[in-house]
């Protein structure tokens, strides 16, 4: 068992670059990966001193942090902040404020902030676990320990959904979105883009709907239904629709975090309306047919995942269950194209998209895509869209 817990946290964080700091009693003795050598949590440790060990404390602004007590029961560490975001300006700003730091050390802290490496929160509980169980040589089960399954939360949820839906009932305010989101859903999923257009432009005028509770403050209540709603548009009609997996969780995450910036409900509502319409275009863009086997699906995921390397057939067999010549067969017969008139197609849309949302150059962009030469890349571009690639970023301007 470990008995030198002064070293044991510099070893730690040397390993896991994760901030930690050994207190004896509730006094401080040391740490390792802060800007100076005081202590480092003067506002978490009354938090989590009496809490059982290993506990875990998410404070919404500024990350969360653990807490482990060593076997000797006078030693404890607490370790963080750790995030599952990369820490914005509002994030250090708080950092700073409740550790009583002064402004002119902002960029040393930000510096610091942003070095730590990410963690989902169900990582850094195994972390606290994994960190017990070296300093306890007890190993604990995730869902005890943290209480993960505790029905108190089922049971509390149960009494408000029960007491919101009688009050719901008596002032006539019950739910009216399903078959307005069900219609909206089938357009995105189809690809058709005039008839969404329509669709919204029409409901907008004439259909009044009730939309649940979701917040306390109006600006909140907007961010909180475009969030929901952007999940649903991307997993529920998009995918099934055809867009690439990986696009559409990028799109969903891409969409939120501008959604979080806004701060009037205007920019929010406008916001909802470009996101469905955006995404009816991309899978109208490249909506796959539905007679396509799983296996094709799997290679065409492959090779969407994969246009930034250097890839070609003998890649994409590798990735299938079929044989060389089986493989190709299908594919051709489900897609109407071979194995690298795709990888080309797939490279092309990249780029159309590259050249519209980013500066990045034509060299960046050739050398982002595997092409051998800029000058190659642009005859192929040409081949595939009619014009060069400068003049489709310049009409897209």
């Amino acid at each position: 068992m470990i008995d030198d817990y002064s070293n044991f946290c510099e070893m730690f964080f040397a390993a896991h670059y994760l901030p930690i700091a050994l207190y004896k009693g509730h006094q401080y003795v040391c740490s390792a990966g802060f800007y100076d050598n005081t202590d480092p949590y003067p506002f978490v440790t009354p938090k989590l001193c009496d809490a059982s060990s290993p506990s875990v404390y998410v404070s919404s602004d500024t990350g969360y942090y653990g807490y482990v007590v060593c076997k000797d029961k006078q030693h404890f560490f607490i370790l963080g902040p750790a995030y599952s975001t990369p820490p914005d300006r509002s994030f250090i700003r708080s950092y700073m404020t409740k550790n009583g730091l002064p402004i002119a050390r902002y960029d040393e802290i930000a510096s610091f902030l942003t070095a730590i490496p990410l963690y989902t929160y169900n990582q850094f509980l195994e972390l606290l676990l994994f960190l017990h169980f070296i300093l306890n040589g007890e190993k604990l089960d995730l869902n005890e320990a943290f209480r993960l399954t505790d029905t108190k939360y089922q049971l509390e949820i149960g009494k408000q959904q029960a007491e919101r839906a009688y009050t719901a009932r008596e002032e006539q305010a019950q739910h009216g979105t399903y078959l307005f989101e069900q219609q909206m859903l089938s357009l995105v999923r189809q690809g058709d883009v005039i008839g969404l257009e329509n669709f919204l432009l029409r409901t907008a005028k004439t259909l009044n709907v009730k939309e649940g509770k979701l917040a306390e403050t109006p600006l909140r209540q907007a961010k909180n239904l475009l969030i929901g709603l952007v999940v649903s548009v991307g997993k529920d009609a998009a995918i099934p629709g055809g867009m690439d997996i990986e696009e559409t969780y990028q799109l969903i995450d891409t969409y939120t975090q501008e959604c979080e910036k806004l701060q009037s409900e205007d920019a929010v509502k406008n916001l909802q309306y470009n996101m469905t319409m955006d995404f009816a275009n991309r899978v109208a863009m490249q909506k796959s047919p539905r007679t396509i086997s799983a296996d094709t699906k799997q290679c065409l995921q492959y090779i969407t995942t994969h246009i930034n390397q250097p890839i070609g057939v003998s890649d994409v067999v590798a990735h299938s269950s079929h044989s060389r010549s089986s493989l190709l067969r299908h594919f051709k017969e489900e897609t109407g194209m071979s194995v690298n008139d795709y990888i080309t197609l797939r490279r092309m849309k990249e780029a159309a998209s590259l050249l519209r949302y980013t500066d990045k150059s034509l060299g960046e962009i050739s050398s982002y895509l595997c092409f051998s030469s800029q000058s190659y890349f642009q005859n192929v571009f040409k081949k595939h869209y009619g014009i060069t690639p400068l003049q489709y970023r310049n009409q897209r301007a």
